[in-house]
């Protein structure tokens, strides 16, 4: 066999093999999707309808496990879920995970790592080193990397005098990644001085922490406010944490997620959680149609923030956006508890 036909034959079996692949791959497809929250979280919600949508050409089946960790931080109760999804990986085995936000990552797929699941991810804020995924041939994903300059600059166009941030984080292992981006990014504003950076535990240490900092900061930096107990040591509901500082607290605040400015924050350039979806379902069909291997795909974060204003809460706290801020934001009318 001359060396031309040789090549020949083997480009053939190649192109062959691919076709195959994908044709295997349009029908049938299953997906785990292991969410580290829960499914009618408008946060997942919209990561999961991105993703299906890149894919929707194609017939997957889902299944879907809520480890509902922002609901119960057990951590003996979030890992009794994520026992539940090795089983179904085990007697299912999916041809790919998709899983989001880092306690899933924590509790679950950490374990797969260079496994023979390929495992996309997305909204991950901490180091993926810090999941063994740097390296790993099956793992590839989307960073979540909060638009923290943007939101400064957003939070001076509407209070300029901020000198005095204080930040306030829950026990939640997710914030460690967020605070180091903040530290990192505050540089840029060298007039201002982050003085406090406050771990909370309970309600009642909040509503102490809240009061105290009324008169020794400008601005409260509202990130952790899910792992937060009350007297008997039960779970605080978000929303009840989110009224009580709009009712209780005359300072701007922001954050970097819609969920917040809906519930009272003043301001937020906000992460796309439909971006993120999108960005891993292309992931998910490359890997998945074109047999690429996830490790050769490389981990990168969203980069489309969303400007959003609470006016109910710029009026009540004395502030009048400037017309050209209205224009260029997103803007939010009321709280989420009154609709």
């Amino acid at each position: 066999m001359s060396r031309y036909l040789a090549i020949s034959c083997l480009f053939a079996l190649l192109v062959s093999a691919g076709a195959v692949f994908a044709d295997t791959h349009r029908e049938g497809i299953r997906i785990l999707h292991v969410m580290s929250y829960h499914a009618s979280w408008k946060w997942n919600r919209e990561q999961f309808q991105g993703f299906k949508s890149v894919l929707s050409d194609l017939d997957v089946e889902y299944r879907v496990v809520e480890l509902d960790t922002k609901r119960n931080s057990n951590p003996s109760e979030i890992k009794t879920k994520a026992v539940q999804a090795e089983r179904i990986i085990e007697a299912w085995r999916p041809h790919l995970i998709y899983a989001n936000d880092d306690n899933a990552q924590k509790y679950l797929i950490q374990k797969y790592v260079n496994s023979d699941i390929p495992i996309v991810f997305s909204a991950v804020n901490r180091d993926p080193s810090e999941y063994d995924f740097v390296g790993a041939d099956n793992v590839t994903g989307v960073m979540e990397y909060e638009h923290i300059n943007p939101t400064i600059r957003l939070l001076l166009q509407l209070s300029p005098g901020i000198k005095r941030i204080a930040v306030i984080v829950d026990s939640d292992p997710t914030w460690k990644g967020v605070m180091g981006r903040i530290r990192s990014d505050i540089r840029d504003f060298p007039e201002i001085e982050i003085t406090e950076w406050i771990l909370i535990e309970t309600l009642q240490q909040f509503k102490d922490k809240v009061r105290y900092l009324q008169d020794s900061v400008d601005a409260i930096a509202m990130l952790g406010v899910f792992n937060i107990k009350d007297e008997n040591g039960s779970d605080v509901d978000y929303e009840v944490i989110q009224r009580w500082i709009v009712e209780n607290s005359r300072l701007p605040d922001f954050s970097f997620w819609q969920s917040r400015v809906e519930r009272g924050t003043l301001c937020a350039v906000a992460v796309s959680g439909r971006e993120q979806g999108l960005l891993a379902g292309d992931m998910a069909r490359r890997i998945l149609l074109e047999g690429t291997s996830p490790g050769s795909i490389p981990i990168r974060p969203s980069s489309n923030g969303i400007p959003m204003i609470n006016l109910q809460r710029a009026s009540m706290l004395g502030i009048k956006p400037d017309v050209n801020i209205l224009l260029t934001s997103d803007t939010i009318r009321g709280y989420a508890w009154d609709r």
